[in-house]
């Protein structure tokens, strides 16, 4: 019976390709991640009132500590980002660029 396949081709490699290589994993760069945007966000944790609305409630230092009491409280957690227009006039034209805000970070431990 003819299988289509012979037996001499059984356990053999495929034919090796040419192929590009690859850039290490470590090269890459997160999406979503910017230049202008590290240490411009504040974390807080939520509080949900009895209408519905979110209210923030104590600001923590970082994002790890935000996830951290967020699970142990059993809530969320919001990132919060403060950005300010400028008009950049140097090309002629104006244009309007947003600039992070960085600001001190009051953290009140309880």
């Amino acid at each position: 019976m003819a299988t289509g396949v012979s037996e001499a081709t059984v356990g053999v490699p495929p034919a090796k390709t040419t192929s590009v290589p690859r850039k290490s994993p470590t090269a890459r760069k997160r999406r979503g991640a910017r230049a202008g945007d590290s240490g411009a966000a504040r974390f807080f944790l939520v509080k949900t009132s009895s209408n519905g609305s979110l209210e923030l409630a104590q600001e923590v230092a970082s994002e790890n500590e935000a996830i951290v009491e967020s699970f142990r409280a059993g809530g969320s957690f919001a990132a919060v980002t403060e950005w300010k227009a400028q008009v950049d006039l140097s090309t002629g034209a104006p244009v309007i660029k947003k600039e992070a805000i960085v600001s001190q970070k009051k953290t009140s431990h309880s």
